[in-house]
This record gives structure tokens, C-alpha cells and sequence, in this order.
């Protein structure tokens, strides 16, 4: 069974992973960027760039454990000013993604890329009152080979991404809309100069929009919508001295997604967020090899009726938040071979759990995504005991709002 999860929700493509925070705090609210106001919003947004000037953003953690993402957000000009963010990555190279997240690499290159993580612009003004908002995303790294021999090496392996996001903000802030446009291409030859494979389409496009209205001094509901299509199409060649096309796959993705947030502010420093939808994902996978005449087509479908994020973030002291969260998604996966006429179904329930705090110390903050053994463990000079002991067998916790 092909266990495809959910595309991340508000990657616009990664498909694509935010009042102040970063993608560690909306992820601890229940995964719920899409429906909180935080900084991390210009991902999905570039134009709320422009509401969250002068800041510096370090991102840390897995998979490396390591200082993964540092951004600056510089502010141009007082009168009608200008707002940039310059994001660079330190995480292995992106390698051409396959749509289905269980077929493994699109491109069997033979030797590992090159870190191709270049850049993450942002670009956000002020125009006739609406704020207006850029991103853009540069992936490209290649090695090429022009060496005599022997032994003779004439290979070369290239991938390119360019990622481009649009948004703009209405005055008021109370509705968002993006638009995001990303193409891809590579190379790849071998030792012989030939082709091995080439890029018959790749590109991602999706577009989104978010609404906030208020009702009362403790409410406001966020409904929102997605449109999400990705294609991704290679040409596969033979190893024979005059390489002829093998076989052609071309496969697409499309995604459907609407939803409604509630943001519930009981109190001072007291944060509940919600959001339920329906999301529709159809996968086509179609393989053709000319020299037979063969066609092998493959469909598969994944239906979220309904998906449920939760969260909570409360202060505790005047320098310490908690936070909860919760997702659900209540998932119906179709897989179908026309050929053959085969179909399987399967029904589950994708559930996960989030802690994390946040410290604030004068114009410093940090936001954690916390791991549950903390408290069921503790510290080892707590505990007393050393590795793989537990200081508590069970813990509930309750927070008054």
C-alpha cells in the first residue's frame, strides 16, 4: 500500500514548509500557518513581509541537528518604505522531487548532487494601500566532466529549480491572496556524453486565499481555499551507443482544499486555534515506450473528509509560554490499475501531537518544539538514573483559560 500522507498543507509547493513567531510556533499549534497571524506567514504570503520589518529568523533542528536556516528581513526607506528578506539553508541538496512520495527518486542520477540551496528572496511594498508581496526561490547546483581519459568521463548532472510566489494583503489585513508559479529542469549524461534522461515537464503551480472575520472581542473565523497542480514528466533513454527514447513517464497531482480557522482569545496572553476542512488529491501516474506500443496507466486518489488541527498557547510566566497542538486527518486512499482492472481501498485515521514553548527575554525569543520525554524522563541529573529511566509514568496537564 502506497502510505502517501497529506502534501504539507501550506507549502504552496514545496507544494512548498506565520503576531511574531516562526515555522517551529505554528507547527506546535497544531501545523495551523494558514489560519494564525506570525511571521512565518510570508511562506505562504510574501506580502506580510512588510508587517514583520527588522527582523533576524534562525531556524534549528533535524534532520541534521544543526543551525538549519538563518534570515534577516531588512527595512528600505520611512515614507513609503521597502521591505527584503534574504533566507539562506544549510540542509543537503534538493533532489528532484517525485510526486508520489513512495516511488523514490525522479532521476536516478549517478552520483549525488551538489548542495543546491541558493537563496530565498522576499520583496514586500506598500501600493495603493494594499501590500504587496514577492518570493522567490533559487535551487541549481551541476558538476560536468570533460576529461580524456582513461579512463574518458564526459558526464554531466545538473538540476535547476526556480520557485516564484505573488501575494497581496488588503489594507485592513483581513484577506490574503498568492499565487505561486515554480519550473524545473536537469541534465544528465553519462560518462559517454549520452542522454540518459531528460525533463518532458516539471513545474508546480497552486493558487490560495485566506479570509479573517471578526466576530466580537474573542472570535474571528478564517475561512480559506487552495488550488494545487504539480506535473512531472521524464524521458528515459537506452545505454546504446546511439541512444534511442526507452520509455516516457509523465505523472500529475492535483489538490483540492477548503477549509475554516477559528482563532479564540478567551483572555490576555491566551490563544485557542482551530481549523477543519475537506481536502481531494488525485494522483495519475501514465508510462508509454514507444518501440512496443505499450501504455501503462496507474490512478490514485486521496480524500480527507474531514481533516482537524488544534491548538493552544498560554503563558505561564512572564518570560515562558506552553504549547499544544493536535492534527486529524481522517484519510480514504484509492489505488487503481485500469489495465488490469485492480483497485484497493484503505481507510485510516493520520493523527499527531505537538509540544513546544516559548521563552521571550527582552527582544529575544525562542520557540521549541519539545520532545514528551522531557517530562516523562526528565533530566538525568533529575532523574538520577541515567538513560532509559523514567522519572514519571503518566502526566496530565491542564491549563485554566
Amino acid at each position: 500500500m502506497k502510505r502517501t500522507l497529506m502534501m504539507a498543507m501550506v507549502m504552496v509547493l514545496a507544494l512548498s514548509f506565520s503576531a511574531m513567531g516562526t515555522d517551529t510556533r505554528v507547527l506546535t499549534l497544531g501545523d495551523n500557518n494558514m489560519v494564525l497571524l506570525d511571521d512565518a506567514n510570508i511562506w505562504l504570503f510574501p506580502s506580510r513581509i512588510f508587517e514583520y520589518p527588522n527582523l533576524a529568523v534562525g531556524e534549528f533542528g533535524n534532520p541534521e541537528d544543526d543551525f538549519t536556516q538563518f534570515g534577516v528581513h531588512w527595512k528600505f526607506g520611512s515614507n513609503n518604505p521597502i521591505v527584503v528578506g534574504t533566507y539562506f539553508t544549510d540542509l543537503p541538496a534538493w533532489d528532484p522531487q517525485n510526486l508520489y512520495r513512495t516511488d523514490g527518486d525522479l532521476i536516478p542520477f549517478d552520483s549525488a548532487l551538489w548542495d543546491n540551496r541558493r537563496i530565498d528572496f522576499f520583496y514586500g511594498n506598500e501600493l495603493s494601500r494594499f501590500n504587496l508581496g514577492m518570493r522567490m526561490s533559487l535551487t541549481q547546483s551541476s558538476q560536468v566532466h570533460d576529461i580524456a581519459g582513461p579512463p574518458a568521463d564526459q558526464s554531466k548532472e545538473s538540476f535547476s529549480y526556480v520557485d516564484f510566489g505573488f501575494s497581496a494583503t488588503a489594507p485592513s489585513g483581513m484577506w490574503d491572496v498568492a499565487l505561486n508559479l515554480a519550473k524545473g529542469s536537469w541534465t544528465d549524461r553519462d560518462e559517454d556524453g549520452l542522454t540518459q534522461s531528460d525533463a518532458d515537464g516539471f513545474c508546480d503551480v497552486s493558487i490560495m486565499g485566506r479570509y479573517f472575520r471578526e466576530f466580537g472581542a474573542d472570535y474571528t473565523l478564517i475561512p480559506h481555499v487552495g488550488l494545487y497542480r504539480s506535473k512531472r514528466g521524464v524521458e528515459t533513454y537506452n545505454d546504446d551507443a546511439n541512444p534511442d527514447l526507452d520509455y516516457t513517464t509523465k505523472k500529475t497531482e492535483s489538490t483540492f482544499n477548503l477549509g475554516c480557522g477559528l482563532n479564540y482569545t478567551p483572555t490576555r496572553n491566551v490563544l485557542a486555534v482551530a481549523d477543519f476542512g475537506f481536502m481531494y488529491t488525485s494522483w495519475k501516474s501514465e508510462t508509454l515506450i514507444p518501440l512496443a506500443a505499450v501504455q501503462k496507466d496507474e490512478e490514485e486518489t486521496l480524500t480527507t473528509i474531514p481533516y482537524f488541527k488544534i491548538g493552544f498557547d498560554a503563558d505561564v510566566f512572564k518570560w515562558m509560554d506552553v504549547r499544544f497542538g493536535a492534527t486529524s486527518f481522517w484519510n480514504k486512499e484509492v489505488d487503481k490499475d485500469p489495465e488490469a482492472g485492480n483497485k484497493s481501498t484503505y481507510k485510516w485515521a493520520e493523527n499527531n501531537t505537538y509540544l513546544g514553548f516559548g521563552f521571550h527575554w527582552n527582544r529575544l525569543r525562542l520557540d521549541t518544539y519539545t520532545d514528551p520525554d522531557l517530562f516523562l524522563r526528565g533530566f538525568d541529573f533529575i532523574n538520577g538514573k541515567g538513560t532509559g529511566s523514567d522519572m514519571n509514568f503518566q502526566i496530565s496537564a491542564v491549563y485554566e483559560m
